[in-house]
């Protein structure tokens, strides 16, 4: 029995076409973690603190996890929140952090 010449209205070259285009299309879109600037100072101010050099010793990684913008009314400037895993050679903790005018601050820190 031959293989259908259309599938769906699509020949199988014009679908490898579009497989082939939705696969680079993701690629590039991909969120690439390339350190920046801000990510290396946000995690320097992570490991210089002592709540998290006590609770996980040495820090061996930092993860961000979620990333949140936000903007609590129109006439106030908005701020960054952020969340990283940290991995030490004692334990991992899950760091939250406040990043607005008033510079970062460390908001929350707790066990996985």
């Amino acid at each position: 029995m031959p293989l259908p010449s259309t599938f769906f209205g699509v020949t199988p070259k014009q679908l490898l076409v579009l497989v082939t285009l939705g696969c680079v299309a993701a690629y590039l879109f991909n969120d690439h973690a390339e350190p920046t600037p801000e990510n290396l100072a946000l995690e320097t101010f992570i490991r210089s603190q002592e709540q998290v050099g006590e609770q996980v010793g040495a820090v061996l990684g930092i993860t961000l996890i979620r990333q949140v913008e936000a903007y609590p009314a129109y006439n106030v400037s908005g701020y960054k929140r952020s969340m990283y895993a940290v991995e030490g050679e004692r334990g991992r903790l899950v760091v939250t952090l406040k990043q607005g005018e008033q510079g970062i601050e460390v908001t929350d820190i707790r066990k996985p």
